[in-house]
């Protein structure tokens, strides 16, 4: 864990905002020595937020976890436990690249279903 920033949490619009709300959340909770993994994160949180909203169930929250030199821990919680699924897309296509976008940009990426079944938390690490 981070000396500077502390594990933050915050509640998204279940709307197509969630991804403003997102970013806006990054901008001013991520600590300052995690800035090289800014314009990742900020892309990343907004389709894990968007596809929260649009696959997923309400409540939708947003996790912000600084491990310091292990890189920051993005994750999206909502009400659904259905896993969202990787698309192959064609060129044309207008929607559909959110999970690859996480597979590729991301260092490590995740699901984990909540104990009781009644949820999911997509989850992505970027290292500096």
């Amino acid at each position: 864990m981070c000396d500077d920033t502390p594990l933050v949490e915050v509640r998204l619009p279940a709307d197509l905002s969630a991804a403003r709300h997102a970013r806006s959340f990054l901008r001013t909770s991520l600590c300052a020595h995690q800035t090289r993994v800014m314009d990742r994160a900020l892309l990343l949180f907004s389709e894990m937020a968007v596809n929260a909203v649009e696959h997923g169930d309400p409540p939708v929250t947003a996790t912000l976890d600084c491990g310091g030199v292990d890189g920051v821990r993005l994750a999206v919680h909502d009400g659904s436990r259905v896993r969202p699924v990787r698309h192959e897309v064609g060129p044309e296509a207008e929607s559909g690249r959110g999970v690859n976008l996480v597979d590729v940009l991301s260092d490590q990426w995740g699901v984990d279903v909540d104990a009781d079944g009644r949820g999911k938390t997509v989850w992505c690490r970027l290292r500096p």
